[in-house]
């Protein structure tokens, strides 16, 4: 067998996972372990049945002349279960044949780690001699008690879940990064990974949020998530910043649902289908970077001769951010995310710093910063929102100069998760709404309470909710907003 099942019994379960064989989150002290097969284990003397069981699925296999995948693991696990009742009673076999199947025609313990992407965020591996890790949405970070017999058995299980991609980890090319559906995969072996060897799967998938989700978790309050919907109606361009696992993605699915649906909308992330719209807005065109050697900045470009309303970027982090910013400042607004802390003009620093190197003409674009903060292993939330008010020459002296001739305002619109009401007598979205709308300040400060109150009754009367993008439209068909 390529890999072990340790021995992790002795914690109080706290939470149930799994849907191939039972997986237990398993409290020990104050660590979390994500235990498969808990509470029971594989013996020593069980490892030369599992290796004879395996050997024969895989002559099995190969006498039929198929090609192995991973849609055969229901029939390799009753193949498995036969040869094991030879040699083990029928309780065990049908426990051990589960680990056979993955180890014969799925990738191990991956495939075993991926039934349960639900809750599984990513995989890490940081030894072969070490216990493979995973980050889960509610836990955090949790040790598993399954481990790599060596690193061969790492290499060979790495290469057959990249198997897709044409890439091979090996002598010859140590490092591989590589998307396969979902999974972002970054392997490496020695020289490079002095442990011998090291990877991370990125387990991606829709980003479909519910506003129901985000308000019970405490992402973000109907407040703020109103004042979002009325600068997207006006029309700003809008960062969502944040470090890594901070949740950028999520709202940006979330916040994107605001669209209007008559807008014609062009989506541009990488080779993972993250954003997602109700399937009553038509009018979407998806993109695919880093696939078959066309680059993000290539779809980019190609996004904006598709002649769009408003694109959204899964991220920026190179030179296509340049054509984001040049796009916006020819009329096609935009929403994406990018690395940075929560510093308004940090942001702006880092946008026109390489690799990126937004040209001071078109950085002038930027409208908004909404910041990212992750409070705990299943918390995020928005932690501030920014405006930025780009300054003449005469108004210089009122801001903050960042090169170029350019000088910036910048307004902290929500603080703590908080929306600052006196920040919005000057707010650029109700400035841009009344403008877009035809309609006095006045007006657009009382449709900002009556969107909140909507979304707040809407979350507290019906169940289940509509998604966001549905909830928009029904609340522009009454003949408001």
């Amino acid at each position: 067998m390529s890999f072990a099942v340790l021995d992790a019994r002795g914690g109080e379960i706290v939470g149930e996972a799994g849907e191939g064989i039972n997986a237990s989150v398993v409290r020990t002290g104050g660590a979390y372990t994500y235990c498969v097969g808990y509470p029971s284990m594989i013996t020593r003397s069980e490892t030369e049945v599992l290796c004879t069981a395996k050997s024969a699925v895989v002559a099995a296999l190969s006498a039929r002349a198929v090609e192995i995948t991973t849609g055969m693991l229901g029939e390799a696990r009753v193949m498995a279960r036969e040869e094991l009742l030879r040699r083990v009673d029928p309780e065990r076999a049908n426990y051990l044949s589960y680990f056979v199947a993955h180890d014969t025609v799925g990738y191990g313990p991956f495939s075993i780690l991926l039934e349960d992407k639900g809750n599984i965020e990513e995989i890490e591996v940081n030894s072969p001699a070490l216990p493979i890790s995973v980050y889960t949405s509610r836990y955090g970070r949790c040790a598993t008690n399954l481990r790599f017999a060596d690193q061969s058995a790492f290499r060979q299980n790495v290469n057959r879940l990249a198997a897709a991609s044409e890439k091979e980890l090996s002598e010859d090319s140590p490092i591989i990064d590589v998307q396969v559906g979902d999974a972002r995969i970054h392997a490496q072996i020695r020289p490079y990974a002095l442990s011998g060897a090291a990877a991370s799967i990125r387990v991606g998938g829709e980003k479909n949020v519910g506003i129901d989700f985000l308000v019970r978790e405490a992402a973000v309050d109907t407040d703020t998530l109103a004042y979002l919907w009325l600068a997207i109606d006006a029309g700003l361009n809008l960062v969502i910043a944040g470090a890594p696992a901070s949740g950028k993605t999520t709202m940006l699915g979330a916040v994107a649902g605001f669209i209007p649906m008559g807008e014609k909308v062009v989506t541009v992330e990488e080779d993972v289908h993250e954003l997602r719209f109700s399937d009553s807005f038509a009018n979407v065109i998806s993109l695919y970077g880093e696939r078959y050697n066309v680059t993000i900045r290539e779809q980019v470009i190609n996004a904006l001769r598709l002649r769009p309303d408003r694109i959204v970027v899964g991220e920026i982090r190179g030179t296509e951010a340049r054509d984001v910013f040049s796009g916006s400042n020819v009329g096609v607004p935009f929403i994406t995310t990018m690395h940075s802390n929560d510093d308004p003009l940090g942001v702006i620093k880092r946008l026109m710093s390489s690799p990126m190197e937004i040209e001071a003409r078109s950085i002038s674009m930027l409208d908004l910063s909404l910041h990212m903060l992750q409070t705990g292993p299943s918390r995020r939330r928005i932690e501030s929102v920014y405006e930025y008010r780009w300054l003449s020459r005469a108004e210089a002296l009122e801001g903050t100069e960042i090169g170029g001739g350019e000088a910036v305002s910048v307004s902290r619109l929500v603080g703590s998760g908080a929306l600052a009401g006196k920040a919005l007598h000057t707010s650029k979205a109700i400035e841009r709404f009344c403008a877009r709308r035809g309609v006095s300040a006045r007006r657009a400060a009382r449709e900002l309470e009556e969107r909140s109150g909507y979304l707040r009754d809407s979350i507290a009367r019906r169940r289940p909710l509509p998604s966001l993008c549905e909830l928009a439209a029904e609340y522009r068909s009454r003949g408001v907003g």
